[in-house]
């Protein structure tokens, strides 16, 4: 068995180094080279190196592979790259219907464009009533499917599709869809209503994520996702080895164990990876659950290295560029863990606690305890890495919901069996309604405490990350009492992250006063912190996969911040005002203000300022807004006559003796009035209007602010922002510019 596993890691490895590492044209060199030094290992008289030789060869084989797989979809769609086609395909999912656009995912069938899935954007909304299995034509734009919001992604790629294509004519149907092939997709929409049929509107969006690993609805309810996420708790609804563990638990507890129930069990498992969308995740829990169940019937004993490295080397054979999924990285992390580290860290704590033995809730507690820190082992570096964030209370939210997740995934599945019969059904979705109420409070709880989650935004998070890591393995490797090798780089790591916090709450509270444009994208969020007081001006962003509040709250709470006093909105457009509803689930928001001339407030906004009790202020004239000692805040209020951008209200803010002006996105006209009517010479810091369009940053208003500095908050955009000719001004007026989309956040620190 372990000659599989060496065959199929170091297939795996070349994968990864091809995804990575090596440039695509070098591919087939190194994949030369590597089977001549296989062969060279393979001369006689050195039989202790075949093993070497068996992983070069395989090495070998993952570069030619990924060759010929680039070869056969990437590099075609790049010769489409730009072009017009008839484009003939079917469709694999249920289609997705926005405000401005339908979205189909296809799988296309013609002979110019690759064979692969490919998302379709129907702007004429005629494709809306297809459903998995139809075949369509029509005239499309195609492009490459590598970038999201004008960045590098590789997201597409992980899930095979490498073409978005624009409909320009209305997409017509071919023949309708019929068969067993789509027979999943269809079990899992039908499923999905089943659920929100049977559970409260309060706990059907958990359900149908924990049953089917449909996160949608779970996402559209921002305030229960983060609270997920911060409790460490996001895991137990993407389907993974967990959820089959429950899975084929049940079925052995309803019809016992032995041969006929084994096979019985891997049916059952891979239609469930199936209907719940076959994620690299659930195809890696199918693999080795599978392998697991048809060990006793084959008269083998289960090796589950091997069964991890077969199911990851299945999955990359079949799409290499699966390797850049976060889900597969992760799942494949943890698993990685659990089995380095969870026998001996539960062995460990048995060695020294003979009760644990003999007590069924001292063996969940040390069993949990030892499987999530074997999990945070691997995964913890990603989740930084991919997410932004440490949940360091994992432990706690696993240790409070696992018990509940397990019960109410198997109620659950039960529920929707059982409601074939209308009455038990809807009683049976009751009780499991109070589990999932309980796991959704409990991580709701976890996420409220101190020190729930470390943000990478943090100064100093990497190094520390690197250097705990690095003490785990020298001690580790050196150290030969436990307590030595485990006990004093933990004491270490725990009090020197405390002391990393603390310094940085006690720099930006004591320290000097700062002000933050942060990178939002195409949006604008500016932050003012002085001593104890922040304010912010402006929270949105359009065009970008990042929520404006969210970032706005990671980099304030990464700064030892826990409130905003205001946040000033210069208007209400969706660039500048949609985070604002999730910055109230992140922080304590205690006043807000609003142009009076503005637009009604969003429901979001309206809705959470309701819920956390925050104040509304309105303003219709000039007014100073004074926070803290050091904060000073004069509010331009917008002309009477005033119209969309027109309606923008401009902020000048004082921390102490330095000087900043907002002016959101005021045109010319507005920027020429604050130069007549109010005092602004010797303003060092402008943040530049309307994200650096043709029509702001007035020649007037450089003159009059004599400033030096100039932000941009810009990101991908189809406007031109920022305008040629407003750099050139700002240029000429001697400002250095700085730019989000390039520099990132820009953190002034005055003094």
């Amino acid at each position: 068995m372990r000659i599989l596993a060496r065959a199929a890691i170091a297939f795996s490895a070349a994968i990864f180094a091809a995804n990575y590492l090596l440039p695509l044209p070098w591919l087939l060199y190194a994949a030369v080279l590597s089977a001549l030094m296989a062969a060279g290992l393979m001369l006689p008289g050195r039989k202790w190196l075949r093993g070497l030789a068996l992983c070069l060869v395989f090495f070998s084989l993952g570069l030619v592979q990924f060759q010929c797989y680039h070869a056969r979809t990437v590099a075609r769609a790049e010769s489409c790259d730009g072009g017009t086609y008839t484009i003939y395909g079917e469709v694999t999912a249920y289609p997705a219907v926005y405000d401005s656009y339908c979205r189909l995912e296809l799988r296309l069938l013609g002979e110019e464009l690759p064979k692969a899935k490919a998302i379709v954007y129907d702007n004429d909304f005629t494709g809306t009533q297809l459903v998995p299995g139809d075949r369509v034509r029509f005239t499309g734009r195609v492009r490459m499917a590598d970038k999201l919001y004008g960045e590098d992604y590789d997201g597409y790629y992980s899930r095979g599709i490498y073409c978005k294509i624009t409909a320009i004519e209305p997409v017509a149907l071919c023949q309708q869809g019929g068969g067993l092939r789509y027979l999943p997709v269809k079990l899992n929409r039908l499923l999905a209503e089943r659920i929100g049929g049977l559970f409260p509107a309060d706990c059907a969006a958990f359900m149908r994520a924990l049953l089917l690993g449909d996160k949608s609805l779970l996402y559209e309810d921002e305030a229960l996702a983060l609270a997920m996420s911060r409790a460490g708790l996001m895991h137990t609804v993407a389907v993974s080895g967990m959820h089959v563990v429950f899975l084929v638990g049940l079925m052995q507890f309803l019809f016992g164990a032995g041969r006929r129930s084994a096979l019985t069990g891997m049916g059952l498992v891979w239609a469930f990876v199936l209907v719940t969308g076959a994620s690299p995740s659930a195809v890696r829990a199918g693999v080795m659950q599978s392998l697991l169940l048809m060990a006793p019937v084959l008269r083998r004993e289960n090796d589950p290295p091997t069964s991890l490295s077969l199911a990851l080397a299945l999955i990359l054979l079949h799409n290499p560029y699966a390797a850049a999924s976060v889900s597969l990285q992760l799942s494949f992390a943890a698993m990685a863990g659990i089995l380095c580290f969870s026998g001996r860290i539960y062995g460990w704590f048995c060695a020294r606690w003979k009760a644990v033995a003999r007590r069924f809730l001292l063996r969940y507690l040390i069993g949990n305890l030892s499987t999530t820190l074997s999990v945070l082992v691997f995964t913890a570096p990603l989740t930084a890495l991919y997410f932004g964030y440490v949940p360091l209370l994992s432990v706690v939210g696993n240790i409070a919901a696992l018990w509940a997740v397990s019960l109410c995934f198997m109620g659950g599945w039960i529920t929707c069996l059982a409601s074939l019969l209308p009455l038990l059904g809807q009683g049976l979705a009751w009780l499991c309604a109070w589990l999932a109420r309980y796991i959704l409070l409990a991580a709701r709880v976890i996420a409220s405490l101190p020190g729930a989650v470390v943000y990478t935004e943090t100064r100093g998070l990497w190094p520390w990350l690197a250097a705990s890591y690095g003490l785990f393995i020298l001690c580790g490797l050196f150290g030969k009492k436990n307590w030595l090798r485990f006990g004093v780089p933990g004491l270490a790591t725990v009090l020197s992250l405390c002391l990393l916090l603390r310094c940085t709450a006690w720099d930006y509270a004591k320290g000097r006063e700062t002000i933050a444009v942060l990178d939002v994208g195409q949006g604008l969020c500016v932050a003012a912190m002085a001593g104890d007081s922040t304010v912010l001006i402006d929270c949105g962003s359009i065009n970008s996969p990042d929520n404006a509040g969210e970032l706005a709250g990671r980099y304030l709470l990464s700064r030892g911040r826990k409130s905003v006093d205001t946040l000033v909105l210069t208007h209400l457009h969706q660039d500048h005002s949609n985070g604002v509803a999730m910055l109230m689930e992140m922080l304590e928001l205690r006043q807000l203000i609003v142009p009076a001339m503005a637009e009604e407030l969003p429901v979001d906004i309206q809705d959470s300022a309701r819920r956390y009790g925050v104040e509304i202020k309105y303003i219709s004239a000039d007014s100073i807004l004074c926070v803290g000692e050091k904060i000073t805040a004069s509010l331009y209020a917008p002309a009477e006559n005033s119209r969309d951008n027109e309606s923008c209200m401009a902020v000048h803010l004082e921390l102490g003796d330095y000087q900043a002006l907002i002016t959101g996105d005021s045109p010319m006209t507005e920027e020429l009035r604050l130069t007549q009517e109010q005092e602004l010479a010797g303003t060092e810091l402008l943040v530049a209007g309307h994200h650096g369009s043709a029509d702001a940053c007035l020649p007037q208003l450089l003159a009059e602010l004599g400033g030096d500095t100039a932000v941009i908050s810009v990101g991908f955009n189809s406007y031109g922002h920022p305008a040629e000719e407003t750099l050139e001004r700002l240029a000429l007026y001697g400002y250095n510019v700085y730019r989000t989309d390039k520099d990132g956040t820009v953190e002034i620190r005055i003094g």
